[in-house]
């Protein structure tokens, strides 16, 4: 099954505990994954995933500033790209993968990957308003307009851009609208009932059609498509 994936706010830690997926990017040939990614958010449709014999994987996803909470990467180079482990040069992030791989069952990588996390956050840097932000911005489904994050957090808007980008990995206004457009296909995906027309009034877009322009941005094609899509793969599993 060939499943392709949409702009979407997530970043994550994917191992694969068995046959990785196969993965084009940008139409081109379908290549092995590496053994363990991290996942970057993604501001449009790019990657197409095959996905073919068994397939088991361990998922950490993060909050929007997670990542470079722990690390301390620069998140833009992350953005729309997953990159293998190996590539990072991260000595306690294949430590971890190392102990993932090595646990038993799921449990066990459950109990590995949280006292992992948790004594890695005693050495991340402290959480601050932007952090606070992101988050708001990712369980509202949305953002207020920049100007006003700027001057809640006593920056300019050219600085919360900048440290934005560099903390999530997008700009503010590009997550938010990837941060919608996710909860518009969640949505859709738990009610096929509802109307294109109804989501778009529910998640703020000014009509259907700038619900279209987002689909078309994020996805390449219609959200009625990628939907089916989703679907076809959830009942195949």
């Amino acid at each position: 099954m060939v499943v392709p994936l949409p702009g979407r706010p997530a970043q994550f830690l994917e191992i694969y505990l068995d046959t990785p997926y196969r993965v084009s990017i940008d139409g081109g040939a379908f290549d092995a994954a590496p053994e363990a990614v991290v996942v970057g958010p993604s501001s449009r449709h790019s990657a197409r995933l095959l996905l073919a014999g068994p397939v088991a994987a361990f998922h950490v996803a993060f909050q929007p500033t997670g990542f470079h909470r722990l690390f301390g990467i620069g998140m833009g180079q992350l953005s729309d790209i997953a990159v293998g482990i190996c590539d990072l040069g991260l000595k306690p992030l294949d430590e971890f993968v190392g102990s993932i791989r090595q646990a038993p069952d799921f449990p066990s990588r459950v109990r590995v990957a949280d006292n992992w996390l948790a004594h890695r956050l005693a050495w991340s840097r402290a959480a601050d308003p932007l952090d606070h932000v992101a988050r708001l911005i990712r369980h509202a489904n949305g953002a207020p307009p920049v100007a006003k994050m700027a001057a809640r957090l006593d920056l300019s808007p050219r600085q919360l851009q900048r440290r934005f980008t560099d903390q999530v990995g997008l700009t503010p206004k590009l997550y938010a609208r990837t941060v919608r457009f996710d909860a518009v296909l969640e949505a859709r995906e738990r009610n096929p009932d509802l109307t294109w027309t109804t989501l778009a009034h529910r998640f703020g877009y000014f009509d259907q059609a700038h619900l279209l322009r987002d689909a078309h941005a994020f996805t390449g094609m219609p959200p009625s498509a990628l939907v089916s899509e989703a679907m076809a793969m959830s009942d195949s599993s």
